[in-house]
């Protein structure tokens, strides 16, 4: 009977470990990249500069994102979610895009080791973003894509990513892709929480 009675209290106590594990892991902030890349000739819509994001997990239509300005340090709203996830296949077909920029959006084998496979959808521009004026100094382009972060994200005085009472040390890296055409941009948000790991996002901008 106690033995009954004490694994019955163990499942309890299991099951609600996991069940707070889990609100946990969907409270979690989601931090992704972007790219604004050009849709060929014949794509609908067509010849037009769409953004793309590039997510570590599922997002409804109509999710709302914030994008980083590099240059400018600035936190702009919004992308907004406006597809269902995209494969390869509907990126070439419906958005004609040459295959280096689907490997940009979907990532190498060796890639998507490293940050696991992504989730990919097309946006659109809403609210400050909608018009909004990067800066054109030689070198900068951070319209071309970058960070994404959840809606509510701002920037304290010392540059960090903040979410409510949560706040994230940011670094960033630029490196040649391995065949040098192209370079990886590779963001770190370091949480201000002891002992808590950094949330690593890599953009890559492969020419051709």
């Amino acid at each position: 009977m106690h033995n009954a009675r004490f694994r019955g209290l163990l499942a309890l106590a299991l099951g609600s470990c996991l069940l707070s594990a889990t609100a946990a892991a969907a409270d979690a902030p989601v931090f992704g990249g972007w790219r604004k890349l050009h849709s060929a000739n014949g794509a609908e819509p067509m010849l037009q500069d769409l953004p793309f994001a590039v997510l570590p997990q599922a997002a409804a239509k109509g999710a709302r994102f914030a994008i980083f300005d590099r240059e400018s340090r600035r936190v702009v709203c919004c992308l907004v979610v406006d597809s269902e996830r995209l494969d390869a296949i509907s990126l070439e077909t419906r958005y004609r895009l040459p295959g280096v920029w689907i490997a940009d959006l979907l990532g190498s084998e060796d890639y998507n080791a490293r940050r696991g496979q992504p989730q990919v959808y097309a946006m659109k521009r809403d609210g400050a973003l909608v018009g909004y004026a990067f800066s054109d100094a030689l070198g900068a382009y951070s319209d071309l894509g970058g960070l994404l972060l959840p809606a509510n994200a701002t920037l304290d005085a010392a540059g960090a990513v903040v979410l409510g009472t949560d706040s994230y040390r940011l670094q960033f890296q630029s490196l040649p892709l391995a065949d040098e055409n192209g370079a990886l941009d590779r963001y770190t948000l370091q949480p201000a929480a002891a002992g808590a790991a950094p949330v690593v996002v890599e953009v890559p901008f492969s020419t051709y």
